[in-house]
């Protein structure tokens, strides 16, 4: 018994050790600004169709930019900033340039993607309805971002 109540003494000193500040919570930038570019292949935001993504890094308030949901999606799984105090948004498709917490979206995906918008990419919204209803007209599939695999993402 009392190895037990030691036991749980120790945890208890252990989980009262961390960080106590919690993470911040940053808003999405507004607008895009006219030279910012994508994270991983640096193209000009403005010069590519598409959703484009945003990840607010908790610590710096820096703005991590990029031209896809695929992109942000691709960051998003990196072991490097798995466990970054940060907050990601998406634009979604429809409506159009709505900033949307990432967790928040759904997403489809559709092989008509490179007819639609010159590549192959995720259409992120803000509803099931509106995903399923786009997802109804153009053959895809439905997903939150959580089930998009690393596969999927080409990892």
């Amino acid at each position: 018994m009392k190895n037990f109540l030691a036991l749980i003494l120790a945890a208890s000193l252990l989980t009262a050790c961390g960080d106590d500040k919690p993470a911040v919570r940053l808003e999405a930038e507004a607008t895009i600004p006219a030279d910012a570019h994508d994270y991983f292949n640096h193209m000009g935001l403005h010069d590519t169709r598409g959703s484009k993504g945003q990840v607010r890094l908790s610590e710096s308030g820096e703005t991590v930019w990029f031209d896809s949901a695929r992109t942000l999606l691709t960051y998003l799984r990196l072991p490097e900033t798995a466990n970054q105090p940060l907050t990601a948004y998406i634009s979604t498709f429809e409506p159009p340039a709505h900033w949307l917490p990432v967790d928040d979206a759904w997403f489809v995906q559709t092989p008509q993607s490179a007819e639609l918008i010159g590549k192959d990419d995720y259409f992120p919204f803000p509803s099931e309805e509106t995903a399923q209803a786009f997802a109804n007209v153009h053959q895809g599939k439905v997903l939150r971002g959580k089930d998009i695999s690393a596969a999927d993402l080409g990892l």
